[in-house]
């Protein structure tokens, strides 16, 4: 497949989810059998959200580039390896043309891109020599800080306060359910793929510290806060210590009691924040809340870091909240012996 900055396209085209679906199932496969070896890499690790979006990704970068490109089955079959440098630099530029507005949505743009070329260099497939100017070509520019995107996002403490108290006052078992599930958001910053996946065998004996399966396969222990542990007793004191998931649906038959057969739904877990905040909040602003209340209270960026699950604490830093006042009011501790000049 030759790419080339041809007639690019004013908005980039979808890709349907039924393809997605089967070309996901293929690069699963030993050998596959539509998918080049170098596109099947990339999406070989990560969620499986992951995944989708750099398969899908790469599709409609090279189809908004090249309009001669129609079929995303053209393009994830295609020797990515093979292709001059000259390509690369082309759907750079289409990336440039077609999302104008974002610089972050052209990074991930390019991301895509650039995860083939990484895939196949650690593979074997490319040399360093022949791999550095592909990624040269897709350099990822540099975002400003925005100060006041840093604030968005988050969810203020009196409102966060209200919600705990609101469930407090309810006495049914979905509300302990949803207390231990979002104290587990808000209160030790977990996505919510992580906490459906936690059995009550990831707890230890006392309840402080939990262990967590996170993206990528990794593992990584978190400790719990005295008011998560709080939460998570009082609905395990329901829901009984039958082994399983943590955060279980409820039976829909009366009476109504924790299914600890079944774990919960990732989309359930969006709808019971919605229940409890309404819905201009979502299962991610609890996660950032946690961080941004983390470095307010002086943890440092490195063990906050490490207790999301972040691979760079950069990545920790978009959550911080905190705005210039507070720099300033950091620097200001300092003591700098210069001396006055004397007249």
């Amino acid at each position: 497949m030759d790419i080339e900055l041809y007639e690019p396209l004013a908005t980039a085209p979808r890709v349907p989810v039924a393809l997605v679906d089967d070309a996901l199932a293929d690069a699963a496969l030993p050998v596959p059998r539509v998918l080049h070896r170098s596109v099947a890499r990339a999406v070989a690790r990560g969620s499986d959200k992951t995944k989708r979006l750099r398969l899908e990704r790469l599709a409609r970068v090279v189809m908004s580039t090249d309009s001669r490109v129609a079929d995303p089955l053209q393009v994830w079959a295609a020797d990515f390896t093979a292709l001059p440098v000259e390509a690369y630099e082309a759907i750079d530029a289409g990336i440039r043309q077609v999302w104008q507005n974002s610089v972050s949505t052209r990074n991930a743009m390019r991301d895509s891109v650039r995860s083939v070329v990484r895939e196949s260099l650690k593979a074997g497939l490319l040399t360093h020599d022949a791999a550095t100017p592909m990624l040269n070509a897709l350099e990822p520019e540099k975002q400003v800080r925005d100060e006041e995107k840093q604030a968005r996002g988050h969810v203020p403490a009196e409102r966060v306060k209200q919600v705990f108290h609101e469930l407090a006052q309810d006495k049914s078992l979905t509300a302990r359910r949803d207390t231990a599930l979002i104290a587990l958001l808000v209160g030790a910053g977990l996505r919510r793929e992580e906490a459906v996946m936690i059995d009550l065998s990831h707890l230890d004996a006392h309840h402080e510290n939990v262990l967590v399966h996170g993206k990528g396969g990794t593992v990584r222990t978190v400790p719990l806060a005295p008011g998560v542990r709080r939460a998570i007793r009082a609905w395990l004191e329901a829901r009984g210590d039958e082994p399983g998931p943590l955060i279980t649906p409820l039976t829909r038959k009366l009476p109504i009691e924790a299914n600890a057969s079944k774990r919960m739904a990732t989309n359930t877990v969006a709808q019971a924040v919605a229940r409890r905040f309404g819905d201009d909040v979502q299962p991610h602003d609890l996660r950032r809340t946690f961080t941004g209340d983390l470095l307010e209270s002086g943890a440092d960026l490195s063990t906050v870091s490490k207790i999301l699950g972040h691979v760079s604490p950069a990545t920790t830093a978009g959550y911080d909240r905190r705005g210039q006042a507070t720099r300033l009011a950091a620097v200001e501790k300092l003591t700098v012996p210069v001396e006055e000049v004397a007249c």
